[in-house]
This record gives C-alpha cells, sequence and structure tokens, in this order.
C-alpha cells in the first residue's frame, strides 16, 4: 500500500509538473521575425559606390536597407537606395555599431505607423507606440564580418542627443555597463531583457521634430544581439514616468483650437 501511494503521489507531482511546464509554453508570447539570407541585396547596393558595410531589417515596420560606412565625402541625402549610416569604421572587433537614417516625413505629435511608402527610418518613429512595440521588438542586423543575427530591443527613448555614439563603435566594458545604465534609465519603455557587458549592443537614430522644427531631440531604439540558445520571445512592454511628456504631447497634437485634426 505503501509503495502504492508513494507511486500515486510521484505520478500526481509528475502530471502537475508536465502541465505547468505546457501551460508556461503556451503563454509565452513568440517572434516569428525570421533571418534572411542578405547577401544578394548587399552585393546589389555596392553598385552606387557606397562603402556597404552590412544590412539592416527592423521586425514590423518597411525598414528593408544598406548599411554604409560614412565619409567625410558621403552624400547622405543621396535618393538613389535606402541606407543608413554610421559615422564610425565597423570591424570585427565592434561590440556596439551606431546607425542613422532620415526621418523627413514621420514628424508629427502623433508619427504614422503604416504608411508604406515611407523610407529610410520613418517608420522607426512607430515605436513610440507601446502597442506597436509591444508586438515588435527584433531587428536583424548583418555586419561587416557578413554575419546575420538577430537583436532584440531593450531600450526606446525620446531625447536631447547628438548621436555621438555613432562616432565610435568599439566599447570597453565600463563604456558598455555605463551605456546599458544609461539606455535603460533614458528609456520610455521598462521592458524585461537582460543586458550585460558581454553583449553585442546595436543602436538605431533617427532624427524627430516631435518636440517642433527647432528642437535637436533624436529617436533612439536600443538592442543586443540574441544569445545562443536564446528563445524568440517577445516581453511585455510598459511605460514608465519617461513616456508621460510624451504621452502629454500627442494629446496636445490630436486637435488644435478649432477642433480640427493638428
Amino acid at each position: 500500500m505503501r509503495k502504492r501511494s508513494l507511486l500515486i503521489i510521484g505520478l500526481i507531482i509528475a502530471i502537475v509538473a508536465i502541465t505547468l511546464v505546457l501551460w508556461w509554453l503556451l503563454s509565452v508570447r513568440t517572434s516569428d521575425f525570421k533571418i534572411m539570407d542578405e547577401k544578394d541585396k548587399i552585393e546589389q547596393a555596392k553598385q552606387y559606390g557606397d562603402e556597404v558595410v552590412g544590412w539592416i531589417r527592423v521586425e514590423g515596420t518597411n525598414i528593408d536597407m544598406a548599411l554604409i560606412q560614412g565619409t567625410t565625402a558621403q552624400d547622405v541625402t543621396n535618393m538613389e537606395y535606402q541606407f543608413a549610416w554610421t559615422n564610425a569604421f565597423p570591424d570585427e572587433n565592434s561590440n556596439h555599431p551606431s546607425y542613422i537614417s532620415h526621418n523627413i516625413r514621420n514628424v508629427s505629435r502623433n508619427p504614422i505607423i503604416d504608411d508604406d511608402s515611407m523610407t529610410r527610418f520613418e517608420q522607426l518613429m512607430a515605436f513610440i507606440y507601446p502597442e506597436f512595440t509591444n508586438e515588435n521588438q527584433y531587428i536583424e542586423f548583418t555586419d561587416v564580418t557578413g554575419e546575420t543575427a538577430l537583436y532584440r530591443i531593450y531600450a526606446v527613448a525620446l531625447l536631447e542627443d547628438d548621436q555621438s555614439a555613432s562616432f565610435y563603435d568599439t566599447f570597453t566594458d565600463e563604456e558598455l555597463e555605463e551605456y546599458i545604465k544609461k539606455s535603460k534609465e533614458e528609456s520610455m519603455y521598462d521592458m524585461d531583457v537582460d543586458v550585460t557587458k558581454d553583449d553585442l549592443l546595436l543602436t538605431l537614430y533617427t532624427c524627430t521634430r516631435f518636440y517642433g522644427s527647432g528642437s535637436s531631440y533624436s529617436f533612439r531604439v536600443d538592442a543586443r544581439k540574441l544569445r545562443d540558445g536564446e528563445r524568440q520571445t517577445l516581453v511585455d512592454v510598459k511605460t514608465n514616468d519617461n513616456y508621460e511628456p510624451i504621452r502629454e504631447r500627442m494629446e496636445e497634437g490630436v486637435t488644435n483650437d478649432n477642433n480640427q485634426e493638428a
């Protein structure tokens, strides 16, 4: 009887454990954003004469473009093809590349997220909406070595920033730790993504006139490389105190004094 009781208890424990594991697997949200082979696109982009050093795609947007290394002679207004650029000189030692591209049209207090005619980094502004960020959290990045990997977003910020990080892409451990801490503090969202100095980081910048044409604000999205064996999960996105002035600005832009759409 005692053996039978122990067997029954063991079976119950096993069933409960299996049920909990299945419940967890089914309840965890995942992204279906997949890596693609970008080699042909990279070769095609080289025809324009720029120093093409990689490729980028951003989940939920039409951002799908070449990455180029900027020089003093680089014409960043060139509209022959789509690209983002860095002012650094990326190589195999780069552990925090930062890329910039234009945001020419998406400059209202309520940025547009569903206009596929937008170019460059105009649709990067979609991440100003927590609902969008809750469903789109991955970036495909092909680096200067030709490796293509997924990076998961861990911070989104709108702030006064001179984009100086784009001039420097090899950080010390202390600099990485400082940057990670600062980017999380400046983020408009709390996202439960672990980031350490041992991760490879990626930052995307675009300009914004969200606070007016005379401002020098940047919209910044920070990500880190998906770790070996790490599941492609989606974390819950929660706004924090940094989002309040953004929310207020959006509400100001809904209507003007004449009750017309702003």
